[in-house]
Formats: C-alpha cells, sequence, structure tokens
C-alpha cells in the first residue's frame, strides 16, 4: 500500500488558526492606522481654522477704544448673542469703527461699520464656519459673568457643530 502526501487534521487546523492570528493582527494594524488618519484630519481642519480667527479677534479686541463705547454683548430674541466694540485698527475703513460678531447659519460674521456713517450698512465678512453657538464672558480677576463691558478680561466660547469648545481669553487693554 502507497501512502499519499497531504496534509494530516493537525497541520490544516494549526494553519486556519494560524491565518485567523494573523489577520486579527492585520486587521487591528489597519483599524489604527484609520484612526489615527481621521484623527490627523481632524486636527488639521482645527488648526487650519484656530489660528486665523485668534489672530483677528485679538486683533480686534486689543485695539478696542473705550471712549466711544465699552464693549457690549446683545442678545437677540432667539437667545443668540452679539457682541460689539469699537476698535482703532479697522480693515475695511480708515480710523476707529464699530465691530460686531455674531453667528448667521453657523457661519461667524465680522461685520465693520464705519463711525459717523448715514447709512447703518458696514462690510460683513465671514470668518469661519462650523460654529453653533458663541457665548461671551467677562472677568474682573476671578468669577467670568455674562456682563459685558465690566470686566478686564474677555472670554469667548464658541461651540463646534462636530461638538467640543473652543474657548478664548483675552485682555482688554
Amino acid at each position: 500500500m502507497r501512502f499519499v502526501k497531504g496534509f494530516t487534521l493537525v497541520e490544516l487546523l494549526i494553519a486556519v488558526a494560524l491565518s485567523a492570528f494573523i489577520a486579527t493582527a492585520v486587521y487591528g494594524f489597519f483599524n489604527t492606522i484609520e484612526k489615527a488618519g481621521k484623527f490627523s484630519e481632524e486636527n488639521s481642519r482645527l488648526q487650519s481654522f484656530i489660528p486665523p480667527l485668534y489672530y483677528l479677534l485679538l486683533r480686534d479686541v486689543e485695539s478696542t477704544d473705550d471712549r466711544y463705547g465699552k464693549l457690549s454683548v446683545l442678545r437677540r430674541s432667539n437667545g443668540e448673542e452679539e457682541v460689539e466694540f469699537f476698535t482703532k485698527n479697522c480693515y475695511f475703513f480708515k480710523g476707529v469703527c464699530l465691530v460686531r460678531y455674531r453667528l448667521y447659519k453657523g457661519y461667524l460674521i465680522r461685520e465693520e461699520l464705519r463711525l459717523n456713517s448715514l447709512s447703518g450698512k458696514g462690510i460683513e465678512v465671514p470668518v469661519v464656519s462650523g460654529i453653533s453657538k458663541m457665548e461671551v464672558f467677562t472677568s474682573l480677576g476671578g468669577d467670568w459673568s455674562k456682563t459685558a463691558g465690566r470686566g478686564r478680561l474677555i472670554k469667548f466660547v464658541f461651540t463646534l457643530k462636530e461638538g467640543g469648545e473652543l474657548p478664548f481669553v483675552f485682555r482688554l487693554f
């Protein structure tokens, strides 16, 4: 009688178990790579709009001019907040102008109004998108309050549509 060469049942079971182990390890590796890629993409998206927003707010807040009026937070009938103050560094007009920040359909809008203008219209520019809520707080050196214009610190808290909050704190000069 001749023996036919082939695999035994034990060898076949070892091969299947080894293949399952390798497939699980490869799946885990690619899953980790995919999560890292998604995290990197989200981080890149945030990094692309945080610096421009921060430096725009910093430039405006550092150049506030209290001679024309205090920083004020207006609350509209729908509950949204609008921040307005006078600044010496206007983008579109020369001299001092009134700047307003407000939300409109997920966009943070910066509105610049010329001082002593007969028309109530100014120039509106969308700054960033993806923001669902904006809150503004002021502080004298301890507790944060919603009463604007009374403190030397101002904190903008932007709630992102994807979740999470983005706080910016500035010192009023």
